[in-house]
């Protein structure tokens, strides 16, 4: 059973194919039509990456907005619905999608329980120009496991060699699905300085996570994104 931690605020994460738009021209009407209705509505922007080529899908990008509880989710929802108070803004937005084939993908989730929101990540000075985003599909009702063996076994280790975990996020209407975030120290130095991350010989904590992680997902996808300019951790 999924839990619900008290300090844990809620994100909106959007997945969208960018058709024939192109991420320059993304950005522009991100900034002159969508960003500033969904600040208006009090979603904070945690992130807007890019996939770069060579690992995921690509021409994509991936948008995460940070908001405080499922009242503010209610609000934005009646906000860009028909005669609401925003709905010519997100009509707007929406006819770029199309006009552009945008197609897309979105969830709901919310942090695990070691998360730092976006204020606490700006106040210690993280950035996350590149980073890492690993999609998990976990055994069904295993993701507050899956986190928990994860900050123990793998964060620390993964820290150590050139990676800061920005968080985990669980998918709140699926029943199988964490999403972890890993910021690249130096960005793309870190591919130079820190990979392989070990060679022949894995260290102890590795060996263990490899014994204690099959048992409780059943794969994953990664993808390597890069910040976009309106980004607030770039």
């Amino acid at each position: 059973m999924k839990t619900y931690h008290r300090h844990a605020l809620l994100y909106l994460h959007e997945t969208i194919d960018l058709g024939s738009a192109g991420s320059e021209r993304f950005v522009t009407e991100f900034d002159e039509v969508y960003h500033p209705m969904m600040g208006d509505l009090g979603a904070r922007l945690f992130a807007l990456w890019e996939t770069t080529p060579y690992n995921g899908h690509w021409p994509q990008v991936t948008v995460i907005w940070e908001i405080d509880a499922f009242a503010d989710y209610a609000r934005i929802g009646r906000a860009q619905a028909r005669g609401g108070s925003h709905a010519a803004a997100a009509a707007q937005w929406s006819m770029f999608l199309r006009d552009s084939g945008a197609r897309g993908e979105g969830r709901i989730m919310y942090a695990g329980r070691s998360n730092r929101t976006l204020a606490q990540l700006q106040a210690d000075n993280v950035t996350a120009g590149l980073v890492i985003q690993e999609i998990m599909q976990t055994k069904p009702g295993r993701q507050d496991d899956y986190i928990r063996e994860l900050e123990r076994l793998y964060v620390p280790w993964s820290e150590s060699t050139g990676k800061t975990w920005l968080g985990s996020f669980i998918t709140t209407f699926r029943f199988n699905e964490v999403i972890h975030y890993w910021a690249l120290e130096g960005d793309w130095d870190c591919f130079e300085n820190h990979y392989p991350s070990w060679k022949e010989h894995p260290p102890a904590e590795i060996v263990t996570w490899m014994s204690v992680a099959p048992a409780l997902r059943d794969g994953w996808e990664d993808s390597i994104l890069a910040a976009l300019p309106p980004s607030p951790l770039r």
